[in-house]
């Protein structure tokens, strides 16, 4: 492979978890590896990801930045057309473990369970109002204070599955991705029609392994979230037609201020919800 991608996903068997993908999902196989464990494989967008059984070794050398490695028990999602198209292609597949729900945005969500218990979403989006999406931005602050009420920092460590994010990693990674899409939410409002090249997260091994998002206590981050929500929301009633601000990338593709909230307020809902999950596990 002369690309390398930024994206894998380990599964405890390689090849169960490839025919899932290109059976079931409809990925397309690139290029197998047998003696490193490893394959690349196309997902339904075209992008491209490293697949991996459990004697690949030193994964992050084969991602370009930032170095996503999905594990056992984590969830995939995907942005589709039609979510009824997904839901009979996995049952034609044999997938009974199906569910559609709406989530906090009002998108139709249909999860389905692959090997290893990772979850597959596929999101069908819905357009909701500028007014509409602003104020769910603004209810994750109560929504935050809400999800983390009562936890004391031992019970901040808690987490879904052994590896997994800890609740307290999920709270500094929400706070992270509010600066990181900040600085487009900014540009958009105060000089709109800049073209400036996309963020670059922090990749998801750096937050699962060091200790500044392992062990160092929330409170800096939770300040960090409530501080830029306000003052967003501040800069917002100041402009009239806010929503229809854009960025454009380096491929001349237009980023709405609306299409960045809405991206922002989504992201902190899967992941209140991802806390009140591991709240329900552990009984907290």
């Amino acid at each position: 492979m002369t690309d390398a991608p930024p994206f894998a996903m380990q599964f405890t068997n390689l090849s169960t978890g490839l025919a899932f993908l290109i059976d079931a999902l409809g990925f397309t196989l690139v290029e197998e590896k047998p003696a490193e464990d490893l394959a690349y494989a196309r997902d339904i967008d075209g992008d491209l990801l490293l697949v991996a059984g459990p004697g690949a070794s030193d994964l992050p050398s084969y991602l370009s930045s930032p170095k996503y490695i999905c594990k056992p028990g984590e969830s995939i999602a995907f942005g589709v057309a039609e979510l009824e198209d997904w839901q009979t292609r996995l049952s034609s597949k044999g997938l009974t473990d199906l569910q559609v729900r709406q989530n906090r945005l009002g998108d139709r969500v249909l999860s389905a369970k692959g090997p290893d218990d990772y979850t597959f979403q596929f999101i069908q989006h819905t357009r909701p109002s500028f007014e509409n999406t602003l104020n769910i931005y603004a209810r994750s602050l109560d929504e935050l204070d809400e999800a983390l009420a009562g936890l004391s920092e031992d019970e901040m460590g808690l987490a879904s599955y052994e590896g997994g994010w800890s609740i307290r990693q999920i709270v500094h990674h929400i706070a992270d991705a509010e600066i990181l899409f900040g600085e487009h939410m900014k540009v958009a409002l105060s000089a709109p029609g800049t073209n400036m090249g996309m963020h670059v997260p922090v990749g998801n091994e750096r937050i699962t392994t060091q200790p500044e998002y392992r062990d160092r206590p929330v409170a800096s981050s939770i300040a960090l979230f409530r501080a830029f929500h306000q003052h967003i929301l501040a800069i917002v009633t100041y402009i009239p037609d806010a929503g229809e601000h854009y960025i454009e990338d380096s491929t001349g593709r237009k980023h709405t201020f609306h299409q960045l909230i809405h991206l922002i307020a989504a992201h902190t809902g899967e992941h209140l919800d991802e806390i009140w999950a591991i709240r329900r596990k552990h009984k907290k």
